[in-house]
């Protein structure tokens, strides 16, 4: 079972430190190692509601049960065998702990973020409207390139903020459209290729798609206008609040990033990192002039 899968992956690490602490009553005991009741308490606190639910029942007690059994005995042949003094245990423990404690910073840190509440969302509907359309028509413009580094090429130009019109004059492939700055006019369904319309129709207004290979050539689309039904706001409320609760929260984090590179003082060996990079993941070791 999935659910099941998900919550031994979430004790797994915690079992390995699992000896009893102080006087707290024990639940598990195999040779010197102990499962107490405090230990137990903690790993399941934080569990999904599905997860816990399962547990519940008599067979999620009865596989809890086992699995703990199976996490115990092992840790017990674990220390028997002296894992706990070899380096690879010790690096992976310092590798566990940098990772726990980066989590801990982030969960505490992103409490500042401010919340996203129904009115932000209506405000951002309201002034977006244009990107909230059941579509029925969408108008296109086009850019066709012939391999993947004049697509990189012409991404690096839009994301920069320049024209799509005035790149497709420049760049593109396809003379019918070239001069009009890429623009193909409007299209209902049906009237597209399958494969431009699966992903002409999931675009909004603005929208630049990823290339599509088709017959040898690259295309780059971009969605112009659409026509369309608008959708009610309270359709697609909380999926758009959620949306934008991730959009705030990566904005501060990108922010939050940026600060501490200045607040801590950041120095990389750009030779060596080159190195061990050639080194590890291609296995030639580059030239050392």
């Amino acid at each position: 079972m999935k659910l099941f899968k998900v919550f031994i992956i979430i004790l797994a690490i915690s079992f390995i430190f699992a000896c009893s602490k102080g006087s707290d009553e024990v639940i598990v005991k195999a040779g010197s190692s102990k499962l107490s009741k405090k230990d137990l308490e903690e790993d399941l606190k934080n569990l999904p509601p599905q997860t816990k639910l399962f547990l519940a029942s008599p067979e999620g007690i009865n596989r809890l049960k086992d699995e703990i059994i199976k996490r115990e005995v092992l840790y017990e042949e674990a220390k028997k065998k002296d894992l706990l003094k070899s380096e690879d245990f010790k690096r992976r423990l310092e590798e566990f702990k940098k990772i726990t404690l980066i989590n801990m910073l982030l969960e505490q840190e992103i409490k500042n973020v401010q919340e996203v509440t129904e009115k932000d969302a209506k405000d951002y509907y309201e002034k977006n409207k244009d990107q909230f359309i059941n579509p029925t028509e969408v108008r296109l413009s086009q850019i066709v390139v012939k391999n993947e580094e004049e697509a990189k090429k012409v991404y690096e130009r839009v994301n920069k903020g320049e024209d799509f019109a005035k790149i497709a004059k420049e760049v593109s492939k396809d003379e019918k459209t070239k001069n009009s700055g890429g623009d193909m006019g409007f299209f209902k369904k049906g009237q597209l290729n399958a494969q431009i319309e699966n992903v002409a129709f999931t675009m909004r207004k603005g929208q630049v798609s990823m290339p599509l290979n088709m017959k040898g050539d690259l295309y780059i689309f971009k969605v112009t206008d659409v026509k369309g039904t608008p959708i009610d706001f309270e359709q697609i409320k909380t999926r758009l609040i959620e949306q934008l609760k991730a959009k705030k929260q990566q904005e501060w984090f990108t922010n939050y990033i940026e600060e501490l590179k200045k607040k801590h003082k950041v120095e990389v060996n750009e030779k060596l990192l080159q190195e061990v990079l050639g080194q590890a993941l291609t296995g030639v070791t580059p030239d050392k002039k």
